[in-house]
């Protein structure tokens, strides 16, 4: 019996931030858990005391669009443990760079503001 693999999305703090590819949710948690913990200084902010707060995560199946930019960006993706790990603000933009033919977005734009 072969599987194929399912696409999983890393919400942080709400936002999602990563898609990736396994065939099982155990295996997406464990690797959720692992890339999390080698970039952790990286996703801690700090309250204005200085203690830290750590990230709010969560581990779903990813929607269609974060499929359509997995799609699009698994071939230059940041590979982690053997899995390619694609970061969803760099995959959205190259797909708007795709779509607008390198055009910036007339809302980045400071003269139509």
């Amino acid at each position: 019996m072969s599987f194929s693999p399912s696409t999983f999305t890393l919400e942080i703090d709400g936002k999602p931030k990563l898609v990736f590819q396994t065939k099982w949710q155990g295996d997406a948690d464990e690797l959720c858990r692992d890339w999390v913990k080698s970039h952790w200084d990286d996703l801690v902010s700090k309250d204005r005391y200085g203690n830290d707060l750590p990230p709010i995560l969560k581990v779903r199946m990813a929607r269609s669009n974060e499929k359509t930019a997995y799609d699009a960006a698994a071939e230059s993706a940041e590979p982690f443990r053997d899995v390619k790990m694609v970061r969803l603000a760099t995959a959205t933009d190259q797909q708007n760079e795709i779509q607008d033919g390198g055009k910036p977005d007339a809302s980045d734009d400071p003269q139509t503001t």
